[in-house]
Order: C-alpha cells, then structure tokens, then sequence
C-alpha cells in the first residue's frame, strides 16, 4: 500500500509539469483586409421576412468570397469595374408593420463594407429582384430607382453620395434602360411606346418625348428585362420575338423583328425573370424556354437555355437545365452561363463553341432568398 501511495504521489507532483508542456495555444482569429483577386458572379439574395445580401463567389470555383448585408425587397447594382456595388432595400422595423426605411447603400467590394448609405424618398418599389428597376446612368454619375406607389416614376440619386436630386414622373410606363451617350434613360410604356427621358447633367431637372409604338401591348408584351450589345438594345416578348431598338435618337426607334421559335415544334416560349444575356464576344443570346407555353406562363423557369446567333438570326444550339429562373453570359471568347433558380441554387455552365455554344454542367453551389439577381465582372 505503501509503495502504491509513493506512486500515486509521484504521478502528482509530475502532472503539472506534464500539462504545462501541453499548454493550450489560442488560435490567432484575423479578417483579410480583401477578398481574393479575380473574376467574380455577383447574386443578389433577396428576402422579404429580413435582411437580403448580395453575395459574391469565385467564377473558376464558385467558392464563396463573402456578403455585403442590406436590407429587405431589394435590388442590387453593380458597377462595371466591379469596385462598387449598391443596393437600395427596405429597413422594417417591425418586420411586418410599422415604420419602413428605404435606404440606398453604396458598398467597397473589394473590402464586403458599406462606403455610404443615404435615406431615399419612400417609394421604391419593393418588388422581386429586375435588373431593370435600378440602374446606373451610362456616364456613371447617377443612380436611377425605379418607384411605385403605385403611380410610376423615377428617383435620380447622385452615385457618388447617395444624395437624392430628383424624382422624375413616368406615368403609366415601367422599368429603366440607361441611354448611350447621354445622361438619361428610357422606360417601357404599357401603350406600346417607349418614353425617352433626358435628364440635364446635374441630375436636377428632366425632359421626356414618347417614341412611335414598338410592340402590341394586348397581343404580345414585352419582358421588362433588356440587353445592350452594339449600340442595340434588345427586348423579348412573351411569344418569343426578338426585339432590336435603336435608343441613340430623341425617341427609340424599332431596327427589326425576328421570331426565336419559328419552325420550333412544342409551343415553346421565353420565361423568367433575368431571362436572357449576351455574350458579346461570341455575338450569341442565351436565352432561357419553355416549353407548352400558355397565357401567364411568362414566368415559369426554364427547361432549355438556347444560343440564338444575332448575326445569323438562328438558333444554334438547346441545352436542357434544371429550372433556371436567370441568368447571365460573360463576356470572354468562350462565354461562361451562370444561373440560379427559385430554391436557391446557383449553376456554372461552360459552353462549347463547335456545339453552337451549348451547355455543359460545371458545378453548383446553394444559395438563399430569392437569388434573381446575376451579375458578372471579369
């Protein structure tokens, strides 16, 4: 018994030195001052029970580099260098009632933090995620927020500040498309016309000229989501024709018409919400179908996404996905697609030029919210 308690004493006097050895270390915890260089996909993803976010993810890996946190119902801009974003949401106290804050945020990419916030008048409108419904004017000076309340119009906020110069009427008329060259923009009108607005170069003051009619309102509207290629604009109806307008004049005018699904057997028809992109480069549409399309499937997600040649005016290839609900083409040689869907998953395709720019599945990541806002800098 002895022996046994000289032991036991002998473990005890040695257990201290034993653990001081093993002594614990404590993890260094430290932020990046950037998120890593390259080619990134921006989504906006929007909620309506509370704050949204605009997430950003590596091209090559779709890795998550972070968030840039907003508010709730919003949209998100971001600006051609990819150095700035903004993001005009609502802050709810109450969630669902009580005081609402329109905010606009401008945001430091490469950092994930807020430059600057500025309060908007209360009326933007809180609505799924439109690239269409805040825009940046072409010279990059002002910011342009669509409103509803529900009367149509247009806030015009300085870029730099936030600070709101003016709201501009647009009644009966929806959706903004920044004008080449000037500093302005456009807005679809449910008679079929386009209203051209220029607006002075302090932003303070505005002008507006409705153009000829462009499209059949009753018979066959037009999506309010647009793509700029050539000094073009492009629009598509909900029957699957193609618009081409011309927005460099006093009004916009109508260049030419042609018909995607012409000769194409299933009743198939555009549908979505960010649904088509151009990849410049390649001169190729990407644009999400359906098929079996009736009156009010406007916004049923895609089963195919076809590379319609503008040049060409063909469709060169059709690539079946899984519920794409938008997306969006860069602009390298061999483009890639990006897209996400309703339940919050974001896909990467790599497109095969000598198949007529079909689709191959390159990865997918998970998202939140409702994810139909994309957005590429390269």
């Amino acid at each position: 018994m002895k022996l046994t308690h000289v032991a036991f004493g002998a473990f005890l006097v040695a257990a201290p030195a034993a653990l001081a050895e093993d002594a614990f270390t404590p993890e260094q915890v430290s932020v990046k001052e950037a998120i890593d260089p390259g080619p990134n996909v921006f989504v906006y993803q929007e909620e309506w029970k509370g704050a949204g976010s605009i997430a950003v993810f590596a091209q090559d890996s779709l890795k998550l580099k972070g968030l840039m946190s907003t508010g709730a119902m919003g949209q998100m801009l971001v600006a051609p260098d990819g150095k700035t974003a903004w993001a005009q949401s609502s802050f709810l106290k109450r969630i669902v009632y009580g005081p609402n804050e329109q905010v606009l945020q401008t945001f430091d990419i490469d950092k994930l933090t807020v430059k600057g916030e500025a309060i908007l008048p209360p009326k933007a409108a809180m609505a799924l995620g439109y690239s269409a419904l805040l825009r940046l004017s072409t010279d990059g000076k002002l910011i342009f927020v669509q409103n509803a309340t529900p009367a149509s119009s247009v806030t015009v906020a300085d870029a730099a500040t936030g600070a709101t110069l003016q709201e501009v009427p647009t009644p009966g008329c929806w959706g903004i498309y920044p004008l080449p060259g000037k500093s302005g923009f456009a807005t679809i009108c449910g008679d079929g016309t386009f209203s051209t607005v220029t607006v002075s170069a302090d932003g303070k003051t505005a002008s507006a000229e409705a153009s000829a009619p462009i499209f059949d309102p009753d018979a066959d509207p037009i999506f309010i989501e647009d793509e700029s290629y050539d000094g073009a604009l492009y629009f598509v109806s909900y029957k699957g024709v193609l618009y081409k307008l011309d927005p460099s004049g006093k009004t916009v005018a109508k260049l030419e018409t042609t018909e995607l699904t012409a000769g194409v057997e299933g009743g198939w028809a555009p549908g979505g919400y960010q649904l088509m992109s151009i990849a410049p480069k390649a001169g190729v549409l990407f644009i999400q179908m359906h098929p079996d399309a009736k009156d009010g499937s406007h916004k049923f997600v895609a089963k195919e996404i076809w590379a319609y040649d503008l040049k060409a005016k063909k469709v060169l290839s059709r690539s079946k996905v899984e519920d794409v609900a938008s997306l969006v083409a860069s602009k390298s040689d061999t483009p890639l697609v990006f897209g996400s869907t309703e339940v919050g998953k974001l896909f990467r395709f790599e497109t095969d030029p000598a198949a007529g720019y079909a689709l191959k599945s390159a990865g997918e990541t998970a998202l939140t919210g409702f994810p139909l806002t994309l957005d590429l800098v390269e």
